[in-house]
């Protein structure tokens, strides 16, 4: 467990310098750009993972799947999903910059990073674009 902390030091220390990080873990309005990008074009969602409404119907539909299967199919476990200790880090950095207690938020969260849409993303949500084989580590 050590040994997982001194990375995590060692990531945040490069997520400090410039250009180590994607620009929108840094940048909150780039984020919520892409974020919305995401929305209107991959259907990212649900708004809110603990009542999704139908949400997950309707993707099911999309992925002409059962709604049962759709269920597990979710940013945290897609492809495109990085939770790399050097991508956390710069989630973290990027979150320390807006004042807030950035720890807590990553873990409730869950947060991570999603490749294909340039943004931090939930690991409860899930969108049109997922992809088998992840997360990234």
């Amino acid at each position: 467990m050590a040994e997982y902390y001194a990375l995590k030091d060692a990531a945040k220390q490069k997520a400090r310098t410039a250009d180590a990080c994607p620009r929108a873990t840094q940048d909150v309005g780039l984020n919520l750009q892409n974020r919305q990008r995401a929305i209107e074009t991959a259907m990212y969602g649900p708004a809110n993972p603990e009542q999704p409404g139908d949400y997950f119907k309707k993707i099911a539909a999309e992925w002409s799947v059962p709604v049962e299967q759709a269920l597990t199919m979710r940013c945290g476990n897609c492809r495109v999903f990085v939770v790399s200790p050097e991508m956390q880090a710069c989630i973290q950095t990027g979150m320390e910059s807006d004042g807030g207690d950035e720890y807590d938020v990553m873990v409730a969260s869950d947060l991570g990073y999603c490749e294909m849409f340039d943004f931090k993303c939930a690991a409860s949500r899930t969108c049109r674009a997922w992809v088998t084989g992840g997360p990234q580590r």
